[in-house]
């Protein structure tokens, strides 16, 4: 299965007058890729020149004859890009051209002072970038321009990254206006890691690291700062006066190998030639380049030509791995999702893997998935009935034949590296599993354009550049041992949910996530904002049924606790607070790195259910109270400046960005969380719990006879050294037989076992064992009640209602026997409630009591008794 995926068009293209009929399309930007019409484009590139003017006040290029000699060298090596760092005049961009070269024009400042403090200067540069893009505009050749190349980092710090961001945003738009098909970057370096101007079309950074496990982590680290835009490598070489040509080779080939393995969209070797002239002087005491001044091949070039040649071949056969790739079996389950499926099986016949299957699991779907399934008959077909998205996903296990389970949706397009990039994760480190980024294609109507910018979208999370948290289930694969071991999917998550629960399963066995920045694949969002609130209600309700199962991961309130950085399309805490950015002393680190803070737990709280909540418990109070009333709405209005700073920062596809995208954009970003809470929270109330005719049927195996009081701290003796994990073990297997719901400890809590009782009452078990001479040990077991959610959300409005009845009952003779019935009334209910509770524990303590004996430890304080007793 090999050929090239046919993607979206590429995002925010402007049309102008059409050029010339050429053989040399002009690049386009896809996600983390360069395009070149539909054909994927790896940027293999050279810097070149500046040199000695051939004549008097000429430019800084050699003569005609001598650069077409230059670029037959570069074709025949595979070199497709060339950088250089003067305007071209139009011979050379047509000689270029000829050779099937595009040239990447670098416009220097000559100023590194103050700047911005003086207009002149700002108007000079913008004029000068305005004049080199109008100078070739149009030519099939230019790829386009770095606005600049290294701005100094006292520089940068004195004015602040912002600011710097906002004049290189500013030098972008210039060069669009004057030639709109033309890319525009700007040329970082490490000691300005941190300046991510956004309307740049990929960033790049000029990196000299020679040690490639140190180039192999700071790239990872440059690609999840470029996010879902192309990362490229804009100077990278080695001197070979002070270094051997082999060591030259040697670096080179291992740069190119490494580059393409971490999924970089391309790379420029630093330098051509030999030949340098800069500032009115030849450059002796330098050789960076890859053929002599003579133009004689060094052994770096000899050595990264077949590495470099034919660029269209599939990554495995231009950069051979030290293992054989293993056969990788792909899922796609779908329900119902015949609109999407034909371009997710598309893409899928084409990927640039040497061994691989598709298998197809239509989980029931009513729609006309089969009649698209007649077009794809390599793929295999497997039809049931509607039993969810784990269980499929465990039938595609069973049928793999592949040593990897890769998974992606039926509403998904993946690229056609997608599996290399994968599985050469995978293998790269002890990996248990691998996930990638989902991004989301161009909308259609400016609807879409913006459900797809709204928040909750299926985002990674990362504890390193390297290492996942969570990998989404649109793009995962896993050793199929792994998945076999951990019993694969929990059938219980039918819609969402399984991907989160796989991944803390392995973490908690000690497993580690690997992720592939450039393992992309295009996610489609939901076409509606009524199917994208059924999108929100399900991640809710699937956050609630992992509550069940990972209390540890969750707060008072029901959401997700991540140990990592949420990796999603917008991100909220720029708003309340700026990343911390690493300068060194006095600024002069040479890697000067950026630390994003974690999502504002402030900004959480104000968009969040609960703050609402609390809102409108204050706007009833304030009814009677005419001094309170100002307060909700200076509560409602923090919600809406959170609501604000996600519609100001958030980013719409330029040709549906318009007012009414964004008062939509306003409107999703404060419903979300509330939507999503509120499916969460009657998942929750209405969910796990053990059934009453298992806490009302009494045990019937020999046990003591526990007392109301003593069911809260229970004592077990041995006299041959059995200690608390038997009693644990035995417990669990107990609980698990009489059909109780529980769960259990995975390290990050303080107790065993979190029995889920009742509606009203949970119960929590916490162990220990005291050690005594020759052996001997008492397990202690402490056995407490744990108020449920649904018992706090009652609990709320009955204080709520009781404290606005108080607050409004007229002031007659008759309000202190309201009163007093009103507060009679609701310590009864109170009274019978902790009375439940009380039963509750002694019924878990009774069972403890049966495992104990099973286990052989012998309680203390009672006779046995049976049920009959």
């Amino acid at each position: 299965m090999a050929g090239s995926v046919k993607l979206p068009a590429v995002h925010d293209v402007v049309s102008v007058a059409p050029v010339a009929a050429t053989d040399l399309p002009r690049l386009q930007v896809r996600a983390k890729f360069f395009f070149e019409g539909e054909n994927k484009f790896y940027l293999q590139g050279v810097t070149y020149g500046p040199f000695r003017p051939a004549t008097e006040g000429g430019v800084n290029l050699p003569t005609p004859e001598k650069v077409a000699v230059d670029f037959k060298l570069m074709r025949e090596l595979g070199m497709n890009v060339l950088r250089v760092y003067h305007t071209p005049p139009r011979w050379f961009l047509d000689l270029a051209q000829k050779h099937r070269l595009r040239v990447m024009v670098t416009i220097p400042w000559h100023k590194r002072v103050l700047f911005l403090d003086d207009r002149e200067a700002v108007e000079t540069i913008r004029q000068n970038v305005a004049k080199a893009a109008l100078a070739n505009a149009g030519h099939p050749a230019m790829l386009g321009f770095f606005i600049d190349n290294e701005i100094p980092p006292d520089l940068v710090r004195w004015y602040g990254a912002r600011r710097m961001e906002e004049f290189l945003n500013s030098l972008v738009r210039i060069v669009k206006k004057n030639d709109p098909l033309a890319l525009a970057a700007y040329a970082n370096f490490p000691p300005t890691e941190y300046l991510l101007p956004s309307e740049v079309d990929f960033y790049s950074y000029n990196v000299y690291l020679h040690r490639k496990k140190d180039l192999v982590g700071y790239l990872g680290r440059l690609q999840n700062l470029a996010g879902d835009k192309p990362l490229l490598l804009s100077e990278f070489g080695m001197d070979t006066i002070r270094h051997p040509e082999e060591e030259q080779a040697h670096l080179l080939t291992e740069h190119v190998t490494t580059v393409f393995e971490s999924g970089l969209a391309g790379t420029f070797i630093f330098s051509w030639t030999d030949e340098w002239f800069t500032d009115g002087v030849d450059v002796t005491d330098w050789a960076f380049g890859i053929v002599t001044t003579e133009r004689k091949p060094k052994l770096s070039y000899r050595a990264m030509q077949p590495l470099l040649k034919n660029p269209e071949r599939p990554l495995y056969q231009r950069f051979i791995p030290a293992v054989d790739l293993p056969m990788v079996s792909v899922v796609v389950c779908s329900y119902n999702g015949a609109r999407t499926l034909r371009d997710c099986l598309g893409s899928l016949q084409h990927l640039h893997y040497p061994n691989y299957e598709v298998i197809f699991i239509d989980d029931g779907s009513k729609d006309n998935t089969q009649e698209i399934m007649k077009e794809f008959p390599r793929v295999r077909n497997i039809v049931q009935v509607n039993k969810g998205l784990s269980f499929a996903r465990n039938v595609g296990i069973a049928a793999a034949k592949g040593a990897v389970v890769a998974f992606t949706d039926s509403d998904c397009m993946v690229d056609r590296d997608w599996l290399y990039f994968l599985v050469h994760t995978l293998l790269s480190a002890d990996f248990a599993a691998v996930g990638g980024p989902n991004i989301s294609p161009p909308a259609t109507d400016w609807i879409q354009a913006t459900v797809g910018a709204a928040p909750g979208s299926p985002s990674h999370v990362l504890l390193t550049d390297t290492i996942a948290e969570h990998v989404p289930g649109c793009n995962m694969a896993y050793h199929k041992w792994a998945l076999e071991e951990i019993g694969g999917f929990d059938p219980e998550y039918r819609k969402a949910g399984d991907d989160v629960d796989v991944c803390w399963r392995l973490m908690q066995r000690g497993y580690v996530i690997g992720f592939s920045p450039a393992a992309v694949v295009w996610h489609y969002r939901r076409f509606e904002v009524r199917t994208y609130f059924s999108q929100q209600s399900g991640y809710g309700e699937a956050e609630a049924m992992l509550r069940y199962k990972h209390l540890q991961y969750f707060g008072a309130t029901g959401s997700a606790i991540w140990h990592g950085n949420v990796y999603s399309q917008v991100k909220m805490d720029s708003f309340f607070s700026r990343p911390v950015i690493y300068h060194g002393i006095f600024g002069t680190g040479l890697f000067q790195c950026i630390y994003p803070k974690r999502y504002s737990p402030f900004a959480a709280l104000l968009g969040s259910l609960e703050w609402l909540a609390v809102t409108l418990f204050v706007f009833f109070l304030s009814i009677p109270l005419n001094w309170l009333r100002l307060i909700p709405l200076i509560m409602f209005g923090l919600t809406l400046a959170v609501g604000l700073g996600y519609m100001a920062q958030a980013r719409i596809e330029t040709k549906f960005d318009s007012v009414p995208a964004r008062l939509l954009l306003l409107y999703l970003a404060i419903v979300q969380p509330w939507l999503r809470a509120w499916a969460r929270y009657f998942t929750w109330l209405r969910g796990k719990r053990t059934p009453p005719a298992v806490i009302a049927t009494k045990e019937d195996a020999p046990h003591l006879a526990v007392s109301w009081r003593g069911a809260g701290s229970l004592a077990f003796w041995s006299e041959t050294g059995l200690e608390r994990s038997h009693l644990l073990h035995t417990t669990e297997k107990l609980l698990d037989e009489e059909g109780w719901k529980f769960s259990l400890d995975t390290g990050w809590t303080n107790w065993d076992m979190h029995v889920f009782a009742s509606r009203w009452w949970n119960l929590r078990l916490r162990s220990m064992s005291e050690i005594y001479p020759r052996g001997r040990r008492l397990t202690r077991v402490g056995n407490f009640l744990n108020v449920s959610t649904f018992s706090s959300l009652v609990g709320g409005l009955l204080l709520t209602f009781t404290i606005v009845t108080l607050l409004t009952l007229p002031s007659t003779h008759a309000r202190p026997i309201i009163s007093l019935y009103l507060l009679g009334g609701v310590s009864f209910l109170a009274l019978i409630w902790f009375v439940h509770g009380l039963r509750l524990r002694h019924r878990l303590a009774e069972l403890v009591e049966v495992a104990a004996i099973r286990a052989g430890l012998q309680p203390l304080g009672k006779t046995k008794t049976s049920a009959e007793d």
